[in-house]
């Protein structure tokens, strides 16, 4: 953990102390247990190594229990300028805190390495691209707006089961919150694919004991009872050596997906069998155009199908996937530190505020890194970016209105073009009498002429 130093301020110094202006002699002590000093205000972390340079900036700013509500009001309405608090450093609420620092390595569930955790994100950003998405094109920070990399950051940065399924309570809060666009993928589609990151893998066995993950699929059929031992015969089809074996198993397999109807014990049981059908065909993630057909209908296949490779690891992986995975996983390893500035715009306490004050001008005056997009903190090290909606239709008639209105005042077009065209012909004409007193010529200018005999056919159609 980075040292640092922390100083309680009230909450009136504490626009000052973010703009550090509180001058060289303040003292900071080494715990941030400090709110008994009457807890109306923050605790600030300070980087010793900043201080030591004698700039006190804030890297860490730590919020009381149960006032938090009123600090960000008094704060936006007397020093503005503090607004938002995550422009200065990490905001967290004292809750947050303490739960992260007594984390043990505790996570029995939610894989805590980043290696399988990069495939399931490819997955997710497949799903969630266009209707032909092509993995070597796709653009690495379409990671930073899927669920799945949230969760994996708190898993990998906290090593936590609680942690993370806080951190899964809290994008289930942002993915009903009607403000941000829909997605094509739910929570209730990806949860149980987070819940099976961490599944134990033989390398020695092969691809054969994925067969052995079908149980978590079970399905039921009610109109054909042979369903499951076809299913199943389908499935070792798959495991042949016979490339055109395995494509023709994969094509029957779908044909009796779609065509059959059937009572499946989990929802999840068609994605997660046509993504692995899938996967076996390329004995690996070569064939993962063959779910273009089914994700519109299926839209979890893919992120099933990341999970298959980020289980079987890079012995299974094209280039194309290897390139790209290897590329996310970079971005999460980075090691979780408090003095460490925060990529987010604002941070889930004051997401929380914002919410509670359901007030559209709070989100619309934070800066932003993307435009019309807003990037949470939704737990210490992890973040999640979400698309915001266009504004209501009234604010989008005001603004259509505006742009019409200065459309209307500027100067119009064809005049510029005509006064350009008129000024042409002049030089010209100037240059050529000019040119006539030089060489003892008689040139006939063009503004002897009448207005039908000019150039009048050329200049209109330029105009126009």
């Amino acid at each position: 953990m980075t040292d640092l130093r922390y100083l309680f301020s009230s909450r009136d110094d504490l626009p000052d102390a973010l703009f550090s202006m509180l001058g060289a002699s303040f003292k900071t002590e080494s715990s941030y247990e400090l709110f008994s000093e009457g807890g109306r205000g923050a605790v600030l972390g300070f980087s010793s190594k900043s201080l030591e340079l004698g700039y006190a900036s804030p890297a860490l700013v730590i919020l009381p229990e149960g006032k938090t509500s009123e600090l960000f009001s008094w704060l936006k309405t007397y020093a503005a300028e503090t607004y938002p608090l995550s422009q200065f450093g990490r905001v967290v609420s004292i809750d947050d805190f303490r739960s992260v620092e007594r984390v043990k390595d505790s996570s029995n569930v939610f894989w805590k390495r980043p290696d399988r955790w990069s495939s399931v994100i490819l997955g997710e950003i497949l799903a969630q691209s266009d209707s032909d998405p092509v993995v070597s094109s796709l653009p690495l920070s379409r990671a930073n707006a899927t669920f799945s990399f949230a969760v994996a950051k708190s898993a990998v940065a906290h090593r936590s089961d609680l942690v993370s399924e806080e951190c899964i309570r809290r994008l289930r809060v942002l993915s009903e919150d009607k403000r941000f666009l829909d997605r094509s993928l739910s929570l209730t589609d990806i949860i149980p694919i987070w819940e099976r990151v961490g599944t134990g893998w033989d390398e020695s066995a092969g691809l054969p004991q994925l067969l052995s993950l079908i149980q978590v699929s079970q399905s039921k059929d009610l109109f054909e009872p042979p369903y499951a031992a076809a299913r199943n015969k389908v499935f070792e089809e798959l495991l042949s050596d016979s490339v055109e074996q395995r494509v023709l198993a994969f094509r029957s397999f779908v044909n009796v997906q779609t065509s059959v109807e059937r009572h499946q014990t989990e929802p999840f049981a068609d994605a997660f069998e046509i993504a692995l059908a899938a996967f076996l065909v390329g004995r690996g993630t070569s064939h993962v155009f063959l779910l273009k057909d089914m994700a519109r209908k299926y839209p979890s296949v893919y992120v099933w199908f990341g999970l298959f490779a980020g289980l079987t690891g890079p012995v299974c992986w094209d280039v194309a996937w290897a390139r790209t995975a290897k590329g996310i996983e970079k971005t999460l390893s980075a090691h979780f530190s408090w003095a460490e500035p925060p990529s987010c715009d604002i941070s889930w306490p004051e997401y929380s505020w914002v919410t509670s004050t359901d007030n559209e001008k709070l989100i619309a005056e934070i800066p932003k890194q993307l435009p019309k997009v807003l990037i949470i903190e939704i737990f210490p090290g992890a973040t999640c970016q979400l698309r915001l909606k266009a504004s209501n239709p009234v604010q989008k008639d005001r603004v259509a209105s505006s742009e019409r209105v200065a459309d209307s005042a500027s100067f119009p077009q064809s005049d510029l073009v005509y006064a350009f065209v008129k000024e042409f012909i002049r030089l010209s004409d100037k240059t050529k009498l000019d040119l006539g007193a030089v060489l003892g010529q008689d040139v006939v200018s063009s503004e002897t002429l009448t207005p039908s005999k000019r150039n009048k056919r050329t200049t209109s159609k330029i105009v126009k």
